[in-house]
């Protein structure tokens, strides 16, 4: 079976499958660029691609993929069952454009439930009229994981703070356990007010600003400082052995500090690591899904997999390798082998990134301890310089111990002040975006807007239109609205499925179809196909039947096609339809499709 597809931008393809073939299964489809139907003589060779397996609508290969492609439709992402978004595949939307003759006990499309996506008809429907709430429903969605990840950074940040507080027995007052914005509201979202945030410490039993302490502690240091020093004059005669020690700490102190440089080196390597490898895992992982959707090719009896591998072109760089490589490369891997192969390296490459990463881990403490180690030296390395001022005079080890106490402690609360300031400011960003994504939040509409109410409307007012015109009688047709939840046709209170006849029921499967179709047309984005199978297989009065093909004729342009089957006599049906834009194929009696010469020539290709 083939058939040939022309777009609105004048682009042709055609596709062939077969129903039964040695070889060939079902879901494998075979694809010409270019009218390899209505032409005699086909220029190019068929690409493979396949059908409803995995990757069909998103793969390289995939088929209604390459459909979506050619229509103009970009799937949005919908909503499963477990609340995970699923894209809305298009075996969900073409029961709105093709009803076989199974569907036609139902007023409405059929649902497809196989993706468990949450109401799929009304997703469908949603998106052939390009309605506003979808996408607000997305863009909510959207912003309520947006702000849940705020939430859980606000969170990371204020427990962060918090235990670098309690290190130098500090604590943190004025950042709230929750920021404002959090939860739903009605009323406009404000930034978290962090003005009266504050980092305190200790002392002597009070809690006091961590600035106020610092500026006590530096006071403190500079009045021993003034104590220990008892002559303004250099001493010439200063110990050998104090010099010598001056020396030893001053040497350590550039040994540490030359390692830490070379430390920092090793971190940001380690990083540039870190990232190469996410690179090659993620170019691995792509070419490993191109190598799957070969193999699916290839089950299904493609011959995909010879033309795989003899392509000329790396498959990293995509540059040509014709003069590179002898012709005669041995032996090869099947396409098997090379996903066997590329999970091999993928594997590698994730523990090489592991390693990398507890490697990286490993340095960032090292370097953490060393800065520790450099403050300690610092300190040591001044207590001996401020002993060879005075080296005439020994100090007490009373006020050695407490200016090295004070030093250290005055060192801690200030790189503690430091983290805090730079945590502050974060944390004062995150309240902001908190803030606006919560204002987006409630400003967007939950459910339809006013827009989509009357495109809706529309729709309905057309649809009863249909109903009138074909001779609807279970009731008054002005009853049969369109409803908003489901955006379905319904009748308030009764079952329309069952309430009405049966060839009523086909009149507002056909007045609904078709009025949307026109409507998303317009302003959506039906592609205007619709395909009827057999409309009047439940006995609808001729003269009605009639005047249904005229509502469906009338009027497509050159936007729409509408495909109607019928068992019904062409003869009267011709003159009936005289002047409408209306193609009549006879099939003849056997009411089948014979094998056509002309489309024959494709199995050679």
């Amino acid at each position: 079976m083939a058939i040939e597809l022309e777009n609105a931008a004048g682009e042709i393809v055609t596709a062939q499958r077969y129903i039964k073939h040695p070889t060939f299964r079902p879901n494998l489809v075979r694809v010409w660029g270019e009218a390899a139907v209505t032409e005699p003589v086909v220029r190019s060779r068929p690409t493979d691609f396949f059908l409803h397996d995995p990757g069909s609508v998103q793969g390289q290969r995939g088929f209604h993929a390459l459909l979506m492609k050619f229509i103009g439709w970009d799937l949005p992402s919908v909503v499963n069952y477990a609340g995970n978004p699923v894209l809305l595949y298009p075996d969900v939307i073409f029961p709105f454009l093709i009803v076989d003759q199974q569907a036609w006990v139902s007023s409405g499309p059929r649902k497809v439930e196989r993706y468990q996506i949450r109401e799929p008809v009304r997703r469908a429907a949603e998106f052939l009229l390009s309605l506003e709430g979808p996408a607000a429903r997305k863009r909510r969605e959207e912003l309520d994981r947006r702000i849940s990840d705020l939430q859980i950074d606000w969170t990371s940040a204020r427990s962060v703070l918090r235990g670098q507080a309690g290190a130098i027995g500090g604590r943190v007052v004025g950042v709230p356990e929750r920021p404002s914005g959090s939860a739903a509201r009605a009323t406009v979202a404000q930034p978290t007010d962090l003005s009266d945030a504050m980092l305190q410490v200790s002392r002597e039993g009070e809690w006091l600003p961590a600035e106020d302490v610092l500026r006590s502690l530096q006071a403190e240091l500079t009045a021993l400082e003034s104590s220990t020093v008892t002559t303004s004059q250099h001493n010439e005669d200063i110990d050998a052995r104090l010099r010598e020690q001056i020396d030893e700490v001053r040497e350590e102190l550039n040994d540490v500090l030359a390692a830490t440089r070379l430390l920092e080196q090793d971190l940001t390597m380690n990083e540039g690591q870190l990232a190469a490898l996410d690179r090659r895992i993620e170019n691995l992982t792509e070419e490993r899904n191109r190598n799957r959707d070969i193999a699916t090719l290839v089950r299904l009896g493609s011959e995909a997999s010879a033309q795989h591998i003899a392509d000329h072109n790396c498959p990293t760089c995509s540059q040509s390798l014709d003069g590179v490589e002898a012709a005669e490369l041995g032996p090869t891997l099947d396409v098997s082998e090379t996903i066997g192969l590329i999970n091999a390296q993928i594997s590698t490459a994730a523990a090489m990134r592991e390693r990398a990463r507890v490697i990286a881990e490993q340095s960032s403490y090292a370097y953490t301890a060393m800065q520790r180690e450099i403050d300690h030296l610092r300190v040591r390395l001044r207590s001996l310089e401020t002993d060879a001022i005075t080296a005439d005079q020994v100090p007490k080890s009373g006020d050695i111990a407490r200016r090295v106490s004070v030093e250290i402690r005055r060192d801690e609360i200030r790189r503690a002040i430091d983290s805090f300031d730079t945590r502050l400011e974060y944390l004062m960003q995150v309240a902001d975006d908190i803030s606006s994504a919560r204002n987006e939040f409630n400003a967007l509409p939950d459910g339809l807007s006013d827009a989509d109410i009357t495109v809706l409307r529309s729709v309905g007012s057309l649809m009863r239109k249909r109903l009138r015109a074909s001779g609807f009688g279970s009731y008054d047709p002005e009853l049969v609205q369109v409803d908003m939840d489901s955006l379905q046709p319904v009748r308030q209170g009764f079952d329309v499925d069952t309430d009405a006849s049966a060839s009523d029921v086909v009149r507002i499967k056909l007045a609904y179809l078709d009025s949307l179709r026109r409507v998303g047309v317009d302003r959506g984005r039906h592609p205007g196909l619709l395909v009827l199978d057999e409309p009047r297989q439940q006995d609808m009065e001729l003269a009605h039947y009639e005047i249904i093909l005229r509502y469906l004729a009338d009027g497509n342009g050159e936007q729409s096609q509408v495909i109607v089957t019928s068992t019904t006599e062409m003869a009267h049906l011709r003159s009936t339809l005289e002047g409408s834009d209306v193609s009549f194929i006879e099939l003849g009696a056997d009411r089948l499709l014979g094998w056509d010469p002309l489309v024959g020539h494709l199995d050679s290709l």
